[in-house]
């Protein structure tokens, strides 16, 4: 075909609008990111050798873990790694090292008191729930339950090894303060249908999109799809979401590797889609070798120490590669510039589990104390306590709530108690008042506690082994002066002459009759000379 001249300048016009359009489009895109907001890879702690003398490879994952200070990190190839924090010298040492079938390619958790985690399982396309013992034995850890994200309602396709990559969990509070949208309806999202109470977020290599799913965490393949939400980038590998600014992590490793962050907000895009609001979003520090692939972020609570967040960023390194690189692939940045608001309005919600001693029934359960035949499924009243971690662990709150025979309590407390920590302390009529272990930092509007899994989670292991793996509260304190001893047994031995009967103190067994049960416990707690421990 023949082209005159006027022709030819035109398309070359063209061409050339083009090329300015795409170059400014761009500095555009470049301008939005900001330098990487800490030091620089090389003078970040590396942590390999915590692990491994010789090196690893196919790391993939990171989350940390702010209330037992642990530091999780999941290889591509069917491996886990647990990294303690000593916060007394600021130190790290490996508490597990287990190897699990599947392609681990994400790992989170979503009650961070419980002993289990969530993975996305890149080889299978599923969400999988592992739980484990309290030691992490690699016998102990057991595939729970198991969710196939390409199954229906969902509409991912499998694209084989450009599939899901990372994963994060999202509480309910966050998501409805914010007006959520859910993008399979178009409509507000209006809290978990499934029993989650909150949302699973499956970040996805191709398109760099970021899929959202409802699951029942009792039952496999249970799930309701929430929607699938564009991001500024065509790939996405590793997500982490941070609990007291409520911002979500999206770490991108294709072309110049990135991490944005996001409100959650969204906004409506072409083809039905919706699209994060970018809040922030940084170039990522990264070796200076050859291997640039970075696949995995987690980050410290902002509102834990505003002047001293921490991330952790990660890189896959092939058995080929060099041993150097296998050697420097998990690094520690301290600090970073986190950005986000501390603020919070709404009000803490502390979910407890405490057993009674004298009430366990075996099995997980306690007796219903209180009113058995209206109200089968109370058990007793306790009092929730919050002390300040100063030098006269001042009384912050206290509430007066029912405990179910679960051992189950939720607790709101006011938002002012947000992104502070306070010793947990649990008082019952004629219980051991029992301290929490440690401060619990209140670095969510919902936060888990447990005082029956380990006895260690009660300051100075003041616990009662059941002896079936759980823990309770000691019975016996019936004048409640601190101390189970002679003269609270003498108390009991007169009440049970007397044949004292109802609702008391000195029924320690919850049956409403004073008896040899109940001395019992009570001559069995105080030759222990059983006492409150206080920090």
């Amino acid at each position: 075909m023949n082209l005159t001249f006027t022709k030819v300048f035109q398309i070359r016009t063209l061409i050339l609008s083009i090329f300015i359009y795409a170059n400014l489009y761009c500095s555009i895109e470049l301008s939005a990111q900001s330098a990487w907001p800490s030091e620089s890879w090389s003078a970040a702690a590396n942590l390999t050798s915590v692990m491994s003398a010789t090196g690893l490879t196919e790391l993939s994952s990171l989350f940390w873990n702010s209330t037992t200070n642990r530091l999780y990190v999941s290889h591509g190839d069917g491996k886990l790694r647990v990294l303690q924090l000593n916060i007394a010298n600021n130190t790290f040492s490996q508490i597990a090292n287990i190897t699990y079938a599947g392609g681990p390619e994400g790992i989170t958790q979503v009650n961070l008191s419980a002993n289990e985690f969530y993975t996305i399982d890149e080889d299978n396309y599923q969400i999988r729930k592992y739980t484990h013992n309290a030691n992490f034995s690699p016998t102990g850890v057991t595939l729970s339950k198991s969710w196939n994200i390409t199954a229906a309602p969902s509409t991912m396709t499998n694209t084989g090894n450009v599939g899901p990559e990372g994963i994060a969990f999202v509480p309910d509070s966050f998501l409805l303060a914010i007006g959520f949208i859910s993008q399979a309806t178009g409509l507000a999202y209006t809290a978990s249908v499934k029993g989650m109470g909150g949302l699973i977020f499956v970040a996805h290599q191709r398109l760099g999109e970021i899929w959202v799913f409802d699951i029942n965490p009792n039952v496999s393949n249970d799930f309701a799809f929430v929607g699938k939400y564009k991001t500024n980038n065509n790939e996405s590998c590793d997500l982490a979401f941070e609990r007291t600014t409520g911002l979500l992590y999206i770490l991108h490793n294709a072309g110049p590797n990135s991490i944005e962050a996001t409100d959650l907000i969204t906004t409506s895009v072409t083809g039905g889609n919706r699209k994060f609001n970018v809040k922030s979003e940084y170039f990522l520090a990264t070796p200076l070798d050859t291997n640039k692939n970075v696949e995995g972020f987690a980050i410290t609570p902002k509102c834990n120490d505003s002047t001293n967040v921490s991330v952790w960023l990660c890189r896959d390194v092939e058995s080929v590669e060099p041993t150097a690189y296998k050697q420097d692939c998990l690094r520690w940045f301290n600090p970073f510039t986190s950005p986000g608001s501390c603020t919070n309005t709404n009000p803490v919600v502390l979910n407890l589990k405490v057993f009674i001693q004298g009430f366990y029934r075996g099995g997980g359960k306690m007796r219903p104390v209180l009113d058995s035949i209206n109200f089968p499924l109370n058990c007793d009243t306790i009092t929730i306590e919050l002390r300040k971690n100063d030098a006269g662990k001042t009384l912050e709150s206290s509430m007066k709530k029912i405990v179910d025979i679960n051992g189950n309590v939720s607790i709101s407390f006011p938002a002012s108690t947000f992104g502070k920590s306070y010793y947990v302390v649990i008082k019952h009529r004629h219980s051991m008042e029992t301290w929490s272990s440690l401060p619990i930092l209140f670095n969510s509007i919902s936060l888990s506690y447990s005082f029956t899994d380990l006895a260690t989670k009660a300051f100075g292991g003041n616990l009662s082994n059941l002896n079936d793996g759980n823990f309770a509260l000691y019975s016996g304190d019936t004048d409640q002066n601190g101390n189970i001893n002679l003269i609270d047994l003498a108390s009991i031995e007169q009440r049970l002459v007397l044949f004292t009967s109802g609702y008391n103190s000195f029924d320690l067994n919850g049956d409403y009759v004073v008896e040899s049960t109940d001395q019992s416990i009570m001559e069995n707690n105080s030759l222990l000379n059983i006492s409150v421990l206080r920090p």
